[in-house]
């Protein structure tokens, strides 16, 4: 088969082994007349960390106490808090949409910065020590704790090339087509979608190679393809187990199934979702995209016309839009919900078509301009050469990169309990022996300093009252004993650690306490002479 996937179930980290052909499915001829470049196959595995069943990022503020009266619920924030909604790039900025997990609830909020709101599902900064959040429901009384994942690792530019990771190994290309094909000056062509203003020789499943031979998807018109004589109901269980009405890329409830994975670790779905977020039982229908063709030219852009000169609007990637709350999908192409795979909720991808005609699809096609979390896509696409020069020679060696599969995480624990970051790294092409030093800083990210011992690629310590704040990463090298990769060493991101509770503040060899400080004056003296 084209594709194995497994995963390592202490870290999340999922590693994706595939020879990027798009078997069972059958591609068309390349070169053709739109296209030079022939399908080259390749031996391709990448690993990232999954983040299926999950929001991404969980943050929590000093005090996670809510408290309801009427149809507000409000959370009180302290100082530090007040930084995630303040400044000059704040953490939270208005239009952004957080879920908050209340327990009873799960729901997305969007916030309205210091602009007051009555609208349900809207929240805002009523205080420097408040903010208010507008419930669907009314109570008084009420109070419990929570959880909320926010953007803050979010609105990373969609990048060129590799964005994910079909479930049949096939790349997943950002719908750009770059500077190919001679755009306008400072735009970009738009290379997916049923007819876009240039081709590049796309077969009947919309796949076509780059130059590196890597064939790969612009857009989800391949669900055509793998729906068509059960082709992919052959290739494993998951697709060929269950279907809706001969759709085997649908649950038997009609949801859409998994057709890939982002590589920022969220699952893709096909178009069909439920039709409330977090009610598995309210039927199922088509997503809507929130992306739409500007009324207006964007500044410097041709007039909106009908050739290359002035291409009609749509074509290029500088005429679309985001436009909050005109469909179901977020700025990302995104919703946190349940899914048939993640019956507790996670936050997905999901492609976007027409919604009389699933024929045809919808900008942005799979991932929005930005993604929820940072991509990490392989370098060079995933493309890895046949090296030359063979075992013994002295010529063809290869170049080595370390890469990090999982980045240090922010941990949030107990006053006196363990605290344990981990990173997961390797070293590409030809795996190799790492070296790990992880590094502390106390000063909030400005200097680091290494800790004594700390040289694994986990690191666990008692984490006291007086540490919350503490940021931790980890140094790699390597490979151990050999010529070190090019990149070598290499610092991942700093993990925060957060303690909760007081605890006993640790013990007095790491604080200051008066009562067990004294000074004996007789002890010294001073000769005026």
């Amino acid at each position: 088969m084209a594709a194995t996937a497994t995963i390592n179930e202490a870290t999340q980290a999922l590693t994706v082994s595939s020879n990027l052909l798009p078997s069972p499915v059958s591609s068309g001829t390349f070169p053709n007349n739109d296209n030079p470049n022939s399908i080259v196959e390749h031996d391709w595995d990448w690993t990232f960390q999954y983040r299926g069943g999950t929001f991404g990022t969980t943050r929590v503020f000093d005090d996670n106490t809510w408290t309801q009266d009427g149809f507000i619920r409000s959370i009180n924030i302290s100082v530090n808090d007040l930084n995630n909604f303040t400044g000059g790039t704040p953490n939270i900025q208005a239009g952004d949409e957080v879920l908050f997990d209340f327990g009873d609830i799960k729901r997305r909020y969007i916030f309205r910065g210091t602009t007051f709101t009555s609208i349900a599902g809207e929240f805002w900064l009523a205080t420097d020590q408040r903010i208010d959040i507008i419930m669907e429901d009314s109570g008084t009384g009420l109070n419990g704790t929570y959880t909320y994942h926010d953007q803050r690792n979010g609105r990373s530019n969609t990048p060129l090339g590799t964005i994910g990771v079909t479930g049949n190994g096939v790349m997943i290309f950002n719908p750009s087509g770059g500077t190919s094909m001679n755009p306008p000056s400072g735009f970009n062509w738009v290379a997916a979608g049923d007819t876009p203003f240039v081709e590049f020789g796309e077969d009947s499943c919309a796949g076509h190679p780059q130059e590196q031979g890597i064939y790969h998807y612009d857009d989800a018109d391949f669900l055509d393809c793998w729906k068509s004589n059960s082709t992919m109901a052959s290739y494993n269980d998951y697709y060929g187990a269950t279907q809706y009405n001969g759709n085997n890329i649908r649950h038997p409830d009609g949801h859409s199934k998994i057709i890939g994975i982002a590589f920022d670790g969220f699952p893709i779905y096909g178009p069909y979702a439920y039709d409330q977020s977090w009610d598995s039982l309210s039927g199922t229908r088509v997503m809507r995209t929130s992306y739409s063709v500007k009324a207006t030219e964007t500044p410097g852009r041709p007039d909106y016309g009908n050739d290359t000169d002035n291409p009609p609007a749509g074509a290029l990637m500088q005429d679309w839009e985001y436009v909050e709350a005109t469909g179901d999908l977020d700025i990302h192409n995104g919703r946190f919900c349940v899914t048939p795979e993640y019956p507790n909720g996670t936050y997905a991808y999901f492609v976007t078509v027409d919604q009389t005609d699933v024929s045809i699809t919808k900008f942005p096609y799979i991932l929005g301009l930005q993604s929820r979390e940072t991509l990490t896509a392989p370098e060079n696409n995933g493309s890895n050469p046949v090296q030359q020069g063979g075992d013994g020679g002295d010529g063809g060696g290869v170049t080595s990169t370390l890469q990090i599969a999982l980045q240090p995480a922010n941990v949030s624990v107990n006053a006196n309990q363990t605290a344990t970051f981990t990173i997961s790294a390797q070293i590409l092409p030809e795996d190799g022996p790492i070296s790990y030093q992880w590094y502390r800083s106390t000063d909030g990210g400005y200097a680091f300093a290494a800790v004594t011992g700390a040289t694994t690629n986990t690191y666990a310590v008692t984490a006291l009252a007086y540490m919350t704040g503490y940021r931790y990463r980890c140094r790699i090298a390597g490979p151990v004993g050999g010529e070190a990769a090019t990149n070598s060493p290499l610092d991942s991101q700093a993990a925060v650690l957060t303690v909760t509770g007081s605890g006993d503040g640790g013990s007095l060899a790491n604080r200051f306490d008066s009562t067990q400080s004294t000074m004996d004056s007789t002890q010294q003296t001073f000769d005026g002479t």
